[in-house]
């Protein structure tokens, strides 16, 4: 599952605009397999979930106020949520979480009304990935780790 498809299914499976919730999700021109080379098939199923998000009424685009953050959904009365998301790609899977920690680390910020999170593929590599971040951090952080499938999101505990 590619990045653009894991932020797809992140937003029907958790945000759904139609459930009240406000998304904006940024997409880089690798996502939609513009420049560079990608596999076969890739652009088409960029396309697809570019598509999909537009018509549920994600915003596309930098968040006003975390900018290029991967997805930002906020919802009256809950907190808002900043979420990078990694999906299949040339680079390791260990690398990828690597720098997604990184980035949603430095986009903290000492608001208590902000959660944070990091969205992969829902498969056992990207989970075994995913559950080398300890548990006492990820509370200390307000970290979620969720696990993306087409047909449900998962929370790593």
């Amino acid at each position: 599952m590619y990045q653009l498809e894991v932020k797809r299914y992140l937003v029907e499976h958790q945000f759904p605009p139609n459930r009240g919730w406000d998304v904006t999700v940024d997409i880089d021109a690798m996502e939609l397999a513009k420049g560079g080379r990608h596999p076969s098939g890739k652009r088409e199923r960029a396309r697809l979930a570019k598509d999909w998000l537009v018509d549920a009424g994600v915003k596309i685009g930098p968040h006003l106020e975390f900018g290029r953050a991967d997805l930002v959904a906020s919802k009256p009365g809950t907190a808002t949520v900043v979420v990078e998301v990694e999906g299949e790609s040339s680079r390791q899977k260990e690398q990828a979480v690597y720098s997604a920690f990184g980035q949603i680390v430095l986009l903290m910020r000492p608001d208590t009304n902000v959660r944070y999170g990091i969205a992969v593929p829902g498969t056992p590599s990207w989970e075994g990935q995913m559950a080398k971040i300890p548990a006492h951090i990820r509370d200390l952080l307000s970290l979620t780790l969720w696990l993306v499938g087409k047909t449900s999101v998962r929370e790593l505990k």
